[in-house]
């Protein structure tokens, strides 16, 4: 290596000895890449083992909703918005997708990158969900597994239509909803903040009972349009908001369990198409916090409905309607255990998709698990810590909780032996051969 070079400058030059020694270990980005959301929580950066902030929701109004676990498909928006990033012994760092753009080959193997390219396909996130999220749909061949890492008691997300749903008058509903909102910041007058607004509205919404009488008062004197008009507004986008509530699967969820949204097979056999997400709106009204890891392939979210929040944003209602199944759908078709995997101790599998195999690694006192050699894959530490071995014997990195990493092709058989108890990473790989 040239001595006036950082390590990321050699790998980007195809260095050989920098490009061998990043071959053979795991790939860990940073573990702080988040992004804040309204609907962010806080417990988050304690999970990951980093001081926690708070007053971060106080000082923006804003919570830390996503940390995105490993981004590295620049064709995504997200993904090129919220890139991985890695830093080497040296101090210097290096964005995860170029490294993968100029070394790809090397990393990833020919027969990767010649199915999915020089970038990794997946975008894996931790969510730390305080609040209610919009709901949305994604295009067809987009599933998503929820792994739940923690919940408080009496916490759901929702997903999946419980009775069926008309696309024609849902639309509209939806689109009458949205009008209803931008009339109410009308008759208001500019009179509250629309960040105000959300504040005082959000618990009132979330108490179904609630009447207007419970709601601070938001109509003064500057209002363009009397009382009696805001109030008939706000009595109709409660309405509303329960009502979408409760045509969705509210599911309780805890910690340790595996909720895949995908359509069911009995859906499938009768449209034929490539299964995608059902509807989903993760969160509840009772702001009960879960942190999940999230697993999908990039692509766009459609939202559909925003459940009365404001500021207002953007929708898209015809194309997550026309992306959705407006079937019926049960609690029980989305809930799944894992099963172990026969000769491979400490292994279970949850997910065998055509988009994406979801395993569970637990190693045992005593007993460590045994990998590979395997295609490129991401790990996800949800609990504990764990030292990876080559087949060779020689250490190829560590992770704990709250950590990431790519596994590089050339690492082929490894051994995960745990450092603390109750440890477990999620390993997820991508079909490579036809």
């Amino acid at each position: 290596m040239h001595q006036c070079r950082t390590q990321a400058e050699a790998l980007l030059a195809g260095d050989q000895d920098a490009v061998a020694e990043a071959a053979g270990r795991l790939l860990k980005p940073l573990r702080t890449n988040f992004v804040e959301r309204p609907w962010g929580g806080l417990v988050i950066r304690e999970f990951k083992g980093l001081c926690p902030l708070p007053d971060q929701s106080i000082v923006n109004g804003l919570g830390l909703g996503e940390s995105f676990e490993l981004a590295a498909w620049d064709e995504d928006a997200e993904a090129r918005a919220h890139p991985s990033r890695l830093r080497l012994s040296d101090g210097s760092e290096i964005r995860l997708a170029e490294l993968l753009r100029e070394r790809g080959t090397d990393l990833l193997g020919r027969e990767f990158v010649a199915r999915y390219g020089r970038a990794f396909p997946l975008l894996p996130k931790i969510l730390d969900i305080k609040e209610l999220l919009s709901v949305q749909a994604h295009p067809e061949g987009n599933t998503e597994v929820y792994v739940i890492i923690d919940a408080e008691p009496g916490a759901t997300l929702r997903v999946g239509f419980c009775e069926d749903v008309h696309p024609e008058s849902f639309e509209a509903t939806l689109l009458k909803g949205r009008q209803q909102q931008e009339a109410l910041l009308t008759a208001l007058g500019g009179a509250v903040d629309p960040t105000e607004l959300q504040g005082m509205l959000s618990p009132w919404l979330a108490q179904r009972q609630a009447p207007l009488s419970a709601l601070p008062t938001i109509a003064n004197s500057e209002a363009s349009e009397p009382w009696h008009a805001v109030a008939g507004l706000l009595t109709d986008l409660k309405a509303l908001y329960w009502r979408v509530l409760d045509s969705m699967n509210a599911i309780p969820v805890e910690p340790g369990q595996i909720i895949y949204n995908a359509n069911p097979a009995r859906i499938l056999a009768q449209t034929g198409r490539a299964p995608s997400a059902e509807v989903h709106a993760l969160g509840n009204p009772e702001n009960k916090e879960i942190l999940a890891l999230e697993i999908r392939r990039p692509g766009p979210t459609f939202r559909a409905w925003d459940n009365v929040r404001f500021p207002i944003r953007e929708v898209d209602v015809g194309a997550a309607i026309a992306a959705l199944n407006l079937r019926r759908t049960e609690v029980d078709e989305f809930l799944i255990n894992p099963e172990r995997v026969l000769d491979r101790p400490g292994i279970f599998c949850s997910i065998d998709s055509d988009a994406f195999r979801l395993e569970h690694l637990k190693p045992t006192r005593g007993v460590s698990v045994v990998v590979g050699p395997e295609p490129p894959h991401c790990l996800h530490a949800i609990r504990g810590r764990a030292r990876f071995t080559s087949s060779s014997g020689s250490e190829i990195g560590e992770l704990e909780q709250g950590e990431s990493a790519l596994v590089p092709v050339a690492v082929g058989s490894y051994r995960m032996e745990s450092l603390a108890p109750d440890t477990e990473v999620i390993k997820v790989s991508l079909p490579v051969s036809a």
